[in-house]
């Protein structure tokens, strides 16, 4: 069950925010997640991040590498922050505000 959802959080930091500013991918997120009815498994990602399962090191590492994504502390901890936000904002509705990071 993790290695899944660390795969679909993986598949979703490269697909939505790889080459893409913050608001962008979180728009596209946001239609995604409703297009393919996928809840099932983002509730698997959205417990990975909450309860902080990543390896240590892993989320830094996604968020860095995958997502590339620059992090003032480059720490786990900030990662796990943004990673947060990312899941707050996803979930909000299509005219929703965007939280920025």
């Amino acid at each position: 069950m993790k290695e899944e959802a660390e795969l679909k959080l993986k598949s979703i930091l490269g697909e939505f925010f790889r080459d893409s500013f913050y608001k962008e991918a979180i728009i596209n997120l946001r239609k995604s997640l409703a297009e393919r009815n996928d809840y099932q498994r983002w509730e698997k990602v959205i417990r990975l991040i909450i309860n902080r399962e990543l390896e240590a090191g892993k989320s830094l590492s996604f968020v860095h590498n995958t997502a590339n994504l620059p992090l003032d502390e480059n720490s786990d901890e900030e990662a796990y922050k943004w990673l947060t936000l990312m899941l707050i904002n996803s979930m909000g509705a299509e005219d929703s505000p965007i939280i920025e990071y």
